[in-house]
């Protein structure tokens, strides 16, 4: 019994430390290196049945050079997002298409339905309410977060 006790007990421990450390929390930076001046969302539908989706648009200037942003944690979902730089400053777009999968059995009985698979979300690493993101950013190849506050939403864009 008192072998087992000499074996056992450091195996629990090293158990709970490695079980321990695979937990990882995403730490959301206060002091930034760029100035967020602009930041809008629209919803957007588009002429073909099924067709929608959201579109991002932060504008802002940096403060160096080697500044890149990657994605955005915006509303339940990661987005890519779309640099552009200029003498002004950033421009980052994510334009997101949600599209109703095609053989998608529609009927009023549910029994007619059956075999529709739902969608799948993924949770991401982070609660956020309705108008508010986390920004990914990277300095030399290293992430960085900023959680952006006061989204505001635009009209919904119907295009024909």
């Amino acid at each position: 019994m008192r072998q087992i006790n000499k074996i056992g007990i450091p195996i629990v421990l090293m158990f709970l430390i490695f079980s321990f450390t695979k937990c990882k929390t995403q730490n959301v930076d206060q002091k930034i290196p760029f100035r967020i001046s602009e930041k809008v969302y629209f919803y957007w539908v588009g002429g073909r049945k099924g067709s929608s989706g959201t579109t991002i648009i932060i504008k802002g200037v940096q403060e160096t050079t080697n500044l890149y942003f990657p994605n955005i944690y915006f509303q339940n979902h990661k987005y890519d997002l779309k640099n552009e730089l200029n003498d002004d400053g950033f421009t980052l777009t994510a334009n997101v298409s949600e599209l109703v999968k095609a053989g998608l059995k529609m009927d009023a009985d549910p029994a007619g339905e059956y075999g529709n698979t739902p969608p799948v979300t993924k949770k991401i690493p982070f609660d956020l309410a309705q108008n508010e993101a986390v920004l990914v950013y990277a300095i030399s190849g290293k992430n960085y977060y900023h959680k952006i506050t006061g989204i505001k939403q635009l009209e919904t864009v119907k295009y024909p």
